[in-house]
């Protein structure tokens, strides 16, 4: 059940479902939106599969003809229209795996203790909180119950109704687009409430990673909010002075090579295990330079054996990215994993995404496949297998992707 609402209305116009007095507790979903093919192949997807007896309200805020100067102006005009007591913030390329627990999360509010609770933030060590697939990786420590954080991330937060009414998200154009739930939620500890991540099961079908003007809105967030820096963020740490080796010349241009070391000592490690090509790429970034077509989906094997995921996400998902199918699947143990790989058609491609060493050891022994490439980024492993690895990106035969000791590439295993 859900309600579609015009932007320039003053409340709902349309509603389904049974009457409120016999609902259990629900929430309003409100997407501020551009592009309207995403958002019904993500949101709206989600929504309108949801068969349990919350109330669920979905206000979508029409942006496409710049209505709306900001994100804050767009999601506080959803609010005013919400009917339930706890409103739902999510970005157009969000799919939401469980409503249900979308509304039992939504019920930590009811005691006024949580200020703003999200699906990811980073906490005052710098650690991420908060299971979710970005694009095609799992991020985030797990977080059953909330877990107290810097800043959130402004893919989808709740706050109760009556709060936003009261104290609206900010609608300062340096905040347009970025940090306007960083600053909402130091906002609310400085009225004594708390910020919280917790696993909301969420896909972040992200296309693209919209940095213009981050440095602004960082910039703006200090100077009202001096008092509790520095601030983690999933964006990177807001403090006083940006430290002053970031922009010094020399290290803006070479400092990707102490990263290029590092990860080439670990890229030493699968080649001795795996005996496969390896490349130093971010897969999150690199996913959709892969070249696989239409009609053969790409199928990613996502592996969750600490949970916070697995459990919300039973049945695989087809999502496009670029007009492009993919195949999400969440495994629970690596054999899960070796047994959803192997039963992949051989003219279909695998990308595996969230391997350990450990992970990378046990498919050596099972007799993976032997057309495997294996990449090394921050914090993990991933792999690729099938049609796709006989054409490799060429951003992959850029020195920055290629290990210390490893032959670069040829052209003839691209094609």
């Amino acid at each position: 059940m859900h309600v579609f609402e015009p932007t320039d209305g003053d409340g709902p116009s349309e509603t389904s479902g049974p009457d409120p007095g016999t609902q259990a507790p629900g929430v309003t979903i409100i997407c501020v939106f551009n592009d309207v093919d995403v958002r019904r192949d993500c949101l709206d997807r989600a929504i309108d599969a949801y068969t349990g007896t919350a109330a669920i309200e979905f206000i979508p805020v029409d942006n496409s003809a710049h209505t709306f100067s900001t994100a804050g102006a767009a999601l506080n005009h959803g609010a005013r229209c919400a009917r339930n007591d706890v409103v739902v913030f999510a970005h157009q390329d969000v799919y939401l795996h469980s409503l249900d627990r979308i509304v039992e999360s939504a019920s930590f509010l009811s005691d006024e203790t949580w200020g703003v609770l999200g699906a990811n933030g980073v906490t005052s060590t710098g650690s991420s909180v908060g299971r979710l697939r970005d694009r095609v990786q799992l991020i985030g420590r797990s977080a059953p119950a909330p877990v107290d954080v810097d800043s959130l991330d402004e893919v989808l937060f709740m706050i109760r109704r009556d709060q936003v009414l009261q104290h609206p998200l900010t609608e300062d154009p340096d905040l347009a687009w970025h940090a306007y739930a960083v600053e909402y939620g130091l906002r609310m500890k400085s009225l004594g409430l708390r910020v919280g991540a917790i696993d909301l099961a969420i896909t972040h079908n992200s296309l693209t990673v919209n940095l213009d003007r981050l440095d602004e809105a960082h910039r703006r967030v200090a100077s009202l909010h001096p008092g509790v820096l520095p601030v983690n963020t999933t964006c990177g740490t807001i403090a006083r002075t940006p430290a002053p080796w970031k922009s010094a010349g020399p290290l803006r241009k070479h400092g990707w090579r102490l990263r290029w070391l590092r990860q080439s000592g670990s890229a030493a490690k699968l080649r001795q295990g795996l005996r496969v090509p390896v490349v130093l790429a971010d897969i999150r970034h690199d996913v959709d330079l892969l070249d696989y077509s239409r009609d053969a989906p790409l199928h990613v094997l996502n592996l969750d054996t600490g949970g916070g995921f697995a459990e919300f996400d039973q049945e695989p998902i087809r999502l496009a990215r670029r007009g492009r199918p993919v195949i999400f699947v969440t495994c629970t143990s690596i054999d899960d994993l070796i047994d959803r790989l192997n039963a992949v058609s051989g003219t279909e491609s695998v990308l595996a995404p969230d391997l350990l060493l450990n992970d990378l050891d046990r498919l050596s022994r099972s007799g993976v496949r032997n057309s495997c490439i294996a990449g090394v980024q921050r914090g993990g492993w991933w792999l690729i297998a099938g049609p796709v690895t006989g054409r490799l990106p060429d951003e992959w035969l850029d020195q920055r992707a290629v290990p210390l000791f490893q032959a670069t590439p040829q052209r003839s295993e691209r094609h």
